[in-house]
């Protein structure tokens, strides 16, 4: 139970403290200078992922615990490891870090409401263990407050910080694997329970769908190709550990915090191979950042 309640939680405030390390007031700069490519982009987090959840679970009827696990995953702020994929694919990576770090600072106050309700439209007797206040505090102790301490860290210790960014970056990876192990040790009857093949192609649906919608309406509203490609890799690339720290501590479903968990594992999948088709372009028509 500790895995769940007390590891998991330090984990996810370790590394969200790793990426505040990276992050100054500046990086936040392109959501004002784009205001246009930065509402697309949370809309498209806010609004069209969670339409998306909603489509798989009309479509394929689910209930339970795979349909709360994809609503999870739809309502998490965007991962950090979108930034990557984003300068791999020659998007606009300042942009993409401000989008990832501005919905970090949202999720806390924007899932529990979110997910409360999407789970009252499910018809799911699933509820929230803590308040709405309550539930808030826990995640600004994991989300927001390591971030804004990364930074500020970042601020009195430059130096020390620029000779070490490498060796935090492969920490955080550390403490990112050794947490999915521990997760899948820990709850491995859950596991043998038949549901994670399906869970397994459900997730990387949603994940394919989500990265093809992102660029789509990045297009639609005249964005960039370079604004798009980031918008689809934000779509995409969720923070998979904050779904599964809701579904472990506030609302008690294992079974959902594991269809997170593959999320967070095989979204990787369409997002790699979306990658390797954007690179593959001739050097003539890819696209370098937005200024």
């Amino acid at each position: 139970m500790l895995i769940n309640t007390l590891f998991l939680p330090l984990c996810l405030a370790s590394m969200m403290l790793i990426v505040g390390t990276s992050l100054e007031p500046r990086s936040f700069t392109p959501l004002l200078a784009r205001p246009r490519a930065a509402l697309v982009g949370l809309l498209s987090q806010l609004l069209l992922l969670p339409l998306l959840a909603w489509l798989l679970i009309g479509v394929f009827q689910l209930s339970g615990a795979l349909a709360i696990g994809l609503l999870l995953v739809a309502a998490a702020p965007g991962g950090a490891t979108s930034n990557l994929f984003s300068h791999l694919a020659r998007g606009d990576v300042a942009l993409s870090v401000a989008l990832t770090a501005c919905m970090s600072l949202l999720a806390p106050f924007w899932m529990p409401w979110a997910v409360q309700l999407q789970l009252e439209w499910l018809g799911s007797p699933a509820r929230f263990q803590l308040s709405w206040l309550q539930s808030v505090m826990q995640l600004l102790m994991v989300t927001a407050l390591p971030l804004a301490l990364g930074m500020l860290w970042r601020h009195l210790g430059r130096r020390w910080i620029q000779r070490n960014a490498q060796r935090l970056k492969t920490f955080a990876s550390l403490i990112l694997l050794l947490m999915i192990a521990l997760l899948v040790w820990h709850n491995r009857p859950a596991l043998q329970q038949g549901m994670h093949l399906q869970a397994a192609l459900l997730v990387t649906l949603l994940a394919a769908l989500a990265l093809l919608a992102g660029w789509v309406l990045a297009r639609a509203c005249k964005l960039s190709p370079a604004e798009a490609r980031t918008l689809s890799f934000e779509t995409g690339v969720q923070n998979a550990g904050i779904a599964m720290l809701v579904a472990f501590t506030q609302l008690q479903l294992p079974e959902a915090g594991l269809v997170a968990l593959l999320y967070g594992l095989l979204m990787n999948i369409p997002a790699f191979a979306l990658l390797y088709a954007l690179t593959r372009q001739p050097a003539a028509v890819r696209c370098t950042p937005s200024a």
